[in-house]
């Protein structure tokens, strides 16, 4: 009878996969409403609701089914600049194989991007691209996504250090097999567009409907992001009759899988 139990409780152990499952962090952050700005003077319309949008398709199973407590989400008055840098924290969470997304919707300037509750007579609360980097070279995850929908995200690319040494700070010291992309809505001298067609940044509008499976062109239920950039880079472009051109940089495979459908 104890020989039995023994080789019962063998089979039962045998089934369980003791490897941890690669887990997914995500801060995400959408600002329509800023404090000092108006309807008339510089608020944006649906930059919040792209990014709920996001969080929506980072639940899904296509997206990873993120539970709640892997996803920081800050929009509008929630968006300051102590809040985002609070919440970038949530990365020091991850382990090697892990995976860490930074999405940003909003106004954008060279060299950073704009809280909530910036000051437009003192900019020192700016969210600049290099804090996001550093955030990003204290994380220990494998992969590591920067999505930004807004003008001049471009700018996040330039660096006054050489494009070998951007890659080794924004990568950190995880070795070859580091995935680091930066998915950027425009060139660093082009606005982001927000169009009423789409109700949404023409950016976020195309790379979601990607993820979702418009750009799985090769029918194999995963969105590489080679296949992102074939289906989003031209559609932005025809959108915004060739003034807006996305960026997709960094150091990656091209069979880095985005989206498993």
């Amino acid at each position: 009878m104890l020989a039995y139990l023994m080789s019962c409780l063998g089979i039962l152990l045998a089934g369980l996969d003791p490897t941890p499952q690669p887990q997914t962090y995500a801060v995400v952050v959408g600002i329509s409403d800023y404090k000092e700005l108006t309807s008339r003077n510089g608020d944006l319309r649906y930059a919040d609701r792209d990014a709920r949008q996001v969080v929506s398709f980072l639940q899904s199973r296509s997206g990873g089914s993120l539970p709640a407590s892997h996803i920081r989400f800050l929009t509008n008055q929630q968006a300051t600049y102590a809040n985002i840098r609070q919440a970038l924290t949530l990365f020091k969470q991850a382990q090697a194989g892990d995976r860490v997304i930074f999405y940003f919707s909003g106004h954008g300037l060279p060299s950073s991007f704009v809280p909530y509750d910036v000051r437009l007579d003192n900019q020192q609360g700016l969210l600049t691209h290099q804090a996001i980097k550093e955030a990003f070279r204290q994380s220990e995850a494998a992969t590591k996504l920067c999505i930004a929908d807004a003008c001049l995200s471009g700018s996040m690319t330039q660096q006054q250090t050489s494009q070998r040494n951007l890659l080794k700070t924004v990568g950190s010291s995880l070795g070859d097999d580091t995935n680091v992309a930066m998915i950027l809505a425009s060139r660093s001298t082009q606005s982001a567009v927000e169009t009423g067609r789409l109700a949404g940044g023409a950016f976020t509008y195309y790379l979601l409907k990607g993820l979702h499976g418009h750009a799985d062109l090769d029918k194999n239920k995963i969105v590489t992001i080679r296949e992102l950039h074939a289906y989003v880079s031209p559609r932005v472009r025809q959108e915004t009759r060739g003034h807006q051109t996305p960026i997709f940089y960094g150091r990656f495979s091209d069979d880095l899988g985005l989206a498993y459908l």
